[in-house]
């Protein structure tokens, strides 16, 4: 994985050439994303079966952080793309095979929240609804989704649950709905993608339910490891980190040069500055060690071949959470700190701020999910499902 290391570095000028274009755009641009591809960038989360790196959740988090530092919605579609290939996991190997037919490197954007619903039909389900925030959908060739499967016009239950299964769709068979215009991360493509009777073959479908086993592709200690560790531990909240340490960069840069109105001296000779530098840089530092240090832990425990139980997995959500709230915090303290230089378009410090205030409201990382940690502490049901896979 130092060779993947080395490469970003590399290609890290590069990626932020053109994000004030990618921004008015609401995409990244084509050159970037195929930069990223190229490196190997989208496949970190792959077997290494179907040519993928199979890289583990340590070192994908570090890569993630990193390309993120040179641009936050570049480090965003790392996310999309190895979430999406882990979640092929318990799909049929038939459905592997045609998904990743084209090659490793083939791209799935995916909306998990709310389901679609899945009719029941011959040899598969007929696929209806609309989910948001498919981030990077333009550049996908399939798109994974949740859906409930019907009983006529009633959701089918089992045991009192809906009855809930992971279809993938090819792209080119949903409607793709402009919808993303947002206060920050406007490069992510995260748009609305609509299905309306499309049909899903049983091979591209699977029950989501933690009890069902792995398919020969995905038999490696990765895929063993919780999704939330590996969707939001290693790939979402390192986002939020290249973020809040961005921030802190831009103000040091800013303080040694900026006099103050009304003020004698210079920013960085100012205590109020001093105060909340030195916060931001305690907040980021200890949740970065917070993070990395819960991400190693369950990580070995994995490789080991212990099965994490539900209050470790709740601990990797909260080591996210925590980071993804405690950022915003940094992010702030810095943003007030530079005055009314940052309330400018033109200046970093305005693109950091309004990217954090997106990031924090992440439905598996959001202030809500203090709580779902808190309900498995207390032996309660969580009220993320997705905890249990």
């Amino acid at each position: 994985m130092e060779k993947l290391a080395k490469l970003v570095g590399e290609i890290g000028p590069f990626l932020s050439q053109c994000i004030d274009q990618e921004a008015e755009n609401r995409r990244l641009s084509t050159p970037v994303f195929e930069a990223l591809k190229k490196a190997g960038l989208f496949k970190l989360y792959l077997p290494k079966s179907l040519g993928g790196h199979e890289a583990d959740p340590v070192t994908t988090s570090q890569l993630t952080q990193k390309v993120a530092s040179y641009n936050t919605a570049a480090g965003w579609s790392m996310m999309v793309a190895n979430t999406a290939s882990w979640w092929c996991n318990r799909l049929p190997e038939k459905g592997i095979e045609e998904i990743f037919k084209d090659g490793a490197d083939t791209f799935i954007a995916g909306a998990f929240h709310p389901p679609m619903s899945a009719t029941p039909t011959d040899n598969g389900y007929i696929i209806n609804g609309r989910s948001p925030l498919a981030s990077n959908v333009h550049e996908a060739k399939w798109v994974f989704v949740s859906a409930l499967v019907m009983d006529g016009d009633r959701p089918k239950m089992i045991n009192d649950r809906p009855v809930v299964i992971g279809v993938f769709m090819k792209a080119v068979n949903v409607q793709i709905m402009d919808t993303w215009y947002t206060i920050g991360m406007k490069a992510t493509d995260s748009n609305d993608v609509v299905a309306n009777g499309v049909f899903v073959p049983t091979h591209l479908s699977y029950f989501l339910d933690p009890s069902i086993p792995t398919n020969k592709y995905y038999s490696a200690p990765l895929y063993k490891f919780p999704a939330i560790g590996v969707s939001v531990t290693s790939l979402i909240a390192p986002v939020a980190l290249a973020v809040a340490r961005n921030t802190i960069t831009e103000l040091k840069n800013m303080a040694a040069a900026k006099v103050p109105f009304g003020s004698a001296v210079s920013m960085k000779d100012r205590g109020s500055v001093q105060r909340k530098l030195g916060m931001a840089e305690a907040i980021v530092q200890s949740a970065a060690a917070y993070l990395h240090g819960t991400l190693e832990k369950y990580w070995i425990k994995t490789q080991n071949e212990e099965v994490l139980s539900m209050e470790e997995r709740a601990d990797l959500l909260l080591a996210s959470t925590y980071t993804n709230q405690s950022c915003v915090q940094a992010v702030d303290q810095m943003y007030s700190a530079a005055g009314s230089t940052a309330i400018y378009t033109k200046n970093k410090l305005s693109r950091y701020m309004c990217d954090m205030q997106v990031i924090r409201q992440h439905g598996f990382s959001n202030e809500s999910r203090f709580e779902t940690a808190a309900q498995v502490y207390l032996g309660l049901p969580p009220d993320l499902p997705v905890l249990g896979f």
